[in-house]
């Protein structure tokens, strides 16, 4: 299918986008601000773009950003500000691309605040207010010439928009979809009136979410709304890694046979080629193009001077691809496959260091010893360690800093060191997170929304990039403890059925391992072992959601968790339902039993188990008081001798 376009404004044929949004240029250029070329001279910045071979310019519409709560007093991305910048992207023989928000201020996946000027209004009316709103946009647009070759109605629009009204989360009804889809349908009936000819991008912040990408459009086509593109936003820290990027745009323009465009990415050096290259890899010529978000700090300096070093890498883009027998090198998207092998005998062994400290010493038949390598010596051959973000402040675990950062990294150095393997448990609190308790980060406090979202991502990617570093690469990585009520309370909090930012919050975390690297098993913890209805509501959730993981974790205590009868049942079932590896992550007793049940899941699916602080004589009880191996470590040499068996 081909995407070349004959514009008569137009410097040159187009079927590639290399495209930017610059929507702050007027509020920069009122600062005073001025953009120069490569040859010093002052230059409108969209001239200096255009020379560089961008040739699509997206500019974002507010409906009344001077309103009280608008984005504005002076109005900037209101029809006046819009037209004006409309008529220099022309002048340049650009395209243009206009970005509804139907907001006085932004509109994304956070927030979808409704016009001022429609509060209290609703149904139909709103629906009429949203046509007859859009029509005279693109009505006074086409008459001063400058109407866009793409409309967007509205932005980011994946969690709906126009809220309350067009709102769809996690737990969006019919009545609810077919709300957003009506007001949609009216914007849309506008730009077919006014602007045949132009084509309708619907624009999803999900740049890596399949499965979410995949109900929306299939949402648009039961209630017959109409789009010609299909826009994504892909910025690293929301929207998955690379191949989950790759993986989803290819599924797309496969399934809907629509183009595809990033229309929203943070550029950077390392990144702009990377992403152009998916794009324009994708089958078909189904790539449509890219547009980086507001990258004026990027392509020139404070003083406006050109970063040659970024417009070059547009230069070579626009070079490669005029080239027909030029494709970029993108490998194939790859399936990521479970690793693990069995059988996983493991131990929590976190209190270890504190124990250490007081003067405790472990010892095996009288023989004193490391307690990692009594444990390898009894068959043990995982070591898990919980992770705290900050121990020592005011509310945190340890003021000496047990199970932060550092002190983790010791201890698991000397599992590496003992030939073992290495889950990584982050709890994602300063002490303790369970079914009961969630707390928030001191230093995460004051995050909400996307902001939280970036948070989880960077730290559990720069965590995991640290025990790399160190030589101490986690093999399994847990993004979580017991999160079957959440986690990160109160913004991650599971209530009722709605469990959408708690869903957004664990897919960062995920991305995150993933995107330092992808064969990094991991594994999602709840405490339900007795639950299965509660248990397959959770993981359904979760899945419906795009969360990706490959082992699903439960803890397992009778005192909570009912008989051993009870819980294998409902293992049995879990690994039915969702062919994924199962471990029991934390267990005290009946140690026999419980790697018994595991072991004789359903089509190997029972990797394993791992015993919840095994030094200690409450719990897991492999030692006594006196760091003395107890005949209960006896029973995992046997266990593994006959496992195979």
């Amino acid at each position: 299918m081909a995407l070349t376009i004959f514009c008569l404004s137009c410097k040159e044929e187009k079927d590639y986008r290399i495209g930017a949004d610059i929507s702050f240029v007027p509020q920069l250029e009122e600062r005073g601000m001025s953009f120069f070329n490569e040859n010093n001279v002052e230059s409108d910045i969209v001239e200096i773009m255009s020379d560089h071979h961008f040739n699509n310019i997206r500019l974002r519409i507010f409906v009344d950003p001077k309103a009280e709560r608008g984005y504005s007093k002076e109005g900037f991305c209101d029809l006046e500000h819009s037209l004006a910048m409309a008529k220099r992207i022309k002048k340049e023989g650009m395209e243009f691309t206009l970005d509804f928000h139907y907001s006085d201020t932004w509109a994304d996946p956070d927030k979808q605040y409704k016009p001022s000027a429609w509060e209290g209004v609703s149904g139909n009316k709103l629906e009429d207010s949203v046509y007859h709103y859009t029509k005279k946009v693109l009505a006074t647009l086409d008459k001063e010439g400058v109407a866009p070759e793409v409309v967007q109605i509205g932005n980011e629009i994946n969690h709906g928009m126009i809220w309350p009204d067009g709102k769809v989360m996690d737990n969006a009804s019919e009545e609810d979809w077919k709300e957003l889809m009506g007001l949609y349908k009216s914007g849309q009936k506008a730009v077919r009136e006014v602007l045949p000819n132009s084509k309708i991008m619907v624009h999803l912040a999900l740049g890596g979410q399949n499965r979410l990408c995949r109900e929306f459009l299939d949402k648009m086509n039961e209630y017959g709304a109409e789009y010609d593109i299909v826009g994504l936003s892909y910025y690293e820290k929301w929207h998955g890694t690379y191949n989950d990027l790759k993986t989803n745009v290819y599924d797309l323009a496969a399934t809907y046979k629509k183009p595809i465009a990033i229309c929203e990415y943070a550029a950077n050096q390392g990144n702009i080629k990377r992403i152009n290259d998916i794009v324009r890899s994708i089958p078909d010529n189904l790539g449509y193009g890219t547009m980086a978000w507001e990258p004026i700090r990027v392509l020139f300096d404070k003083e406006g001077k050109p970063s040659e070093e970024i417009l070059v890498i547009y230069d070579q883009i626009h070079d490669q691809y005029a080239d027909p027998k030029s494709k970029p090198e993108i490998d194939e998207p790859y399936t990521r496959t479970q690793t693990v092998e069995r059988p996983v005998i493991g131990a929590d062994i976190s209190f270890v260091p504190q124990m250490e400290a007081r003067g405790a010493t472990f010892s095996d038949n009288g023989n004193e010893k490391d307690v990692v390598e009594i444990l390898k010596d009894h068959r043990f051959n995982w070591i898990r360690l919980r992770l705290f973000v900050d121990p020592t402040t005011e509310n945190g675990y340890s003021k000496e800093g047990y199970c932060g950062l550092e002190k983790t990294l010791e201890m698991a150095k000397r599992v590496k060191a003992a030939g073992m393997k290495f889950l990584l448990d982050f709890h994602y609190s300063d002490t303790w997170a369970d079914p009961g308790k969630q707390f928030m980060p001191e230093s995460w406090s004051d995050l909400k929304g996307s902001a939280l979202e970036g948070k989880i991502y960077s730290y559990t990617n720069e965590v995991v990039k640290r025990f790399i570093a160190e030589g101490v690469a986690p093999d399994m990585v847990q993004i979580g403890n017991e999160i079957h009520n959440g986690m990160l309370w109160p913004e991650g909090k599971i209530e009722g059925d709605s469990a959408e930012s708690f869903c957004v919050l664990l897919r960062c975390a995920s991305a995150a391992v993933r995107a330092v690297d992808p064969n990094i098993n991991i594994m999602v913890h709840i405490a339900k072992a007795h639950d299965l209805k509660n248990s397959t509501r959770f993981f359904d959730k979760i899945i419906s959601r795009d969360v990706k993981f490959d082992i699903i974790g439960q803890s397992y205590y009778p005192e909570w968790h009912g008989e051993l009868d009870n819980m294998e049942a409902n293992m049995k079932e879990l690994a039915n339902r969702y062919n994924k590896p199962i471990i029991i992550v934390e267990y005290k007793e009946h140690k026999k039993e419980v790697n018994e049940i595991v072991k004789n899941l359903p089509n190997g699916l029972g990797l394993g188990t791992f015993i919840w602080e095994a030094t200690s004589s409450r719990w897991g009880n492999l030692f006594d008081r006196d760091g003395a191996a107890n005949e209960n470590l006896e029973i995992y040499p046997e266990f593994y001798e006959n496992y195979f068996q």
